[in-house]
């Protein structure tokens, strides 16, 4: 069958990331898990502060340099660790993905996606698409709980990312979530 719509592209960094991003809006948190993590880590602080009498002492003490020192080192520290996961760790574990940094080829067409990268390829079934997100950038179709196969508006040859949408949510089981 002749393709509709192809698309050529390197699978990059900034891809994985939005992978990521875009299956945890398939989760029960719809993608606000992310930022719920600082509060969710000072009502711990708070109930172990509690928990360990630390509010039987006068709210002024913890004004005190040698205490607010460590308040503050709280602050910056868990977001530089957050960034530290984020950035590097993410870093190295993408790398180790056989699709790191190689050109993704795929086809679309009325019967599926057909796809390719260095060496090894695949055909989905428009029925087999478990879950859609769609970003600004990008259409993930989901295989399974955690494999996607990402079209990027990048690299959509003619660049009717429209039209391509459009052709798309009509075949999916069901509508794309949209980020």
């Amino acid at each position: 069958m002749e393709a509709a719509y192809r698309f050529a592209s390197d699978t990059s960094f900034a891809d994985y990331r939005a992978v990521l991003r875009a299956r945890q809006r398939l989760g029960l948190l719809k993608g606000h898990g992310r930022w719920l993590r600082y509060p969710s880590l000072l009502l711990i602080l708070l109930a172990v502060l509690w928990w360990l009498g630390g509010f039987a002492i006068p709210w002024r003490l913890y004004l005190q340099w040698d205490v607010a020192k460590w308040i503050i080192g709280l602050f910056i520290v868990i977001p530089l660790i957050d960034l530290f996961f984020d950035q590097v760790v993410g870093r190295w574990i993408f790398s180790r993905y056989a699709a790191a940094n190689k050109p993704l080829v795929a086809s679309v067409d009325d019967d599926g996606v057909a796809w390719s990268v260095e060496g090894w390829s695949g055909r989905i079934g428009w029925s087999a698409v478990k879950a859609a997100v769609v970003t600004p950038e990008h259409l993930f179709l989901f295989i399974g709980k955690v494999e996607a196969v990402p079209l990027s508006r990048r690299g959509l040859a003619g660049g009717d990312w429209d039209g391509f949408l459009a052709f798309a949510t009509a075949r999916l089981p069901q509508p794309p979530v949209r980020a």
